[in-house]
């Protein structure tokens, strides 16, 4: 399951791809069964060591990636970052 989803989710841009941590490692290290926290917890620790890793999480996030641990993240927590930034933004909106 890993593999198929590995490769039907966005790909990271190549200049953070170059760069990245994860660059080279089997890909199914960073597309854990969500209730496995240890695997959860050994993609976030190699996003970690990423000097790429807000570049990567903005990709994420823009792509709307819901597979992977991308950017020190997982799907779910991705989802939690944006729902608050669309509430930050509409009540700046609401404010001005």
């Amino acid at each position: 399951m890993a593999r198929r989803t590995a490769q039907t989710a966005p790909r990271l841009d190549a200049a953070i791809e170059r760069r990245a941590a994860c660059g080279g490692r089997d890909t199914d290290i960073f597309f854990p069964h969500v209730s496995d926290s240890r695997a959860v917890e050994k993609a976030k620790a190699v996003c970690r060591s990423c000097p790429v890793m807000q570049a990567c999480l903005m990709q994420a996030l823009r792509k709307g990636d819901e597979f992977a641990v991308l950017g020190g993240t997982t799907p779910n927590e991705r989802r939690l970052i944006l729902r608050q930034l669309a509430m930050r933004k509409r009540e700046m909106g609401a404010t001005a």
